[in-house]
């Protein structure tokens, strides 16, 4: 699977994430990854995506989304944004705080329900149900 990149799907994450209307990580559970076996990554640990944005880096959140993607095909993947003043996720992935309205994404329902008991609001990106 290539990637080419479309600002337009970063934006719709985005805006989708900003446009939460119903009530975030990464701690993944067996029984909610399905990881894809044929997934072969010639990249270096600390330059995927989501290495990359633990570490802090200004990653776009569709790169994440397409690496979760290739990995876990079958484990949705929720946006969550901030509702809050601050939001701790600095003891889980991606080890950071976030303000009011800044986005974050998550793989599988359970990490999205501990980042929304966290002050983040989530749902699935494909099908808007929250992870609960």
């Amino acid at each position: 699977m290539s990637f080419c990149y479309n600002p337009l799907n970063s934006a719709r994450i985005f805006l989708l994430a900003l446009g939460i209307v119903s009530s975030g990580g990464l701690s993944a559970l067996a029984q909610e990854v399905d990881p894809n076996t044929s997934f072969r990554n010639a990249r270096a640990p600390a330059q995927v995506p989501t290495a990359r944005y633990a570490s802090g880096e200004a990653v776009d959140l569709a790169l994440i989304i397409e690496e979760w993607r290739d990995r876990f095909p079958q484990t949705p993947v929720y946006a969550c944004a901030c509702l809050e003043a601050t939001c701790d996720s600095s003891a889980i992935w991606p080890f950071r705080q976030f303000t009011r309205y800044q986005p974050l994404v998550a793989l599988g329902p359970t990490n999205a329900a501990t980042n929304e008991r966290q002050g983040f609001n989530c749902f699935d990106i494909e099908t808007g149900a929250d992870p609960t």
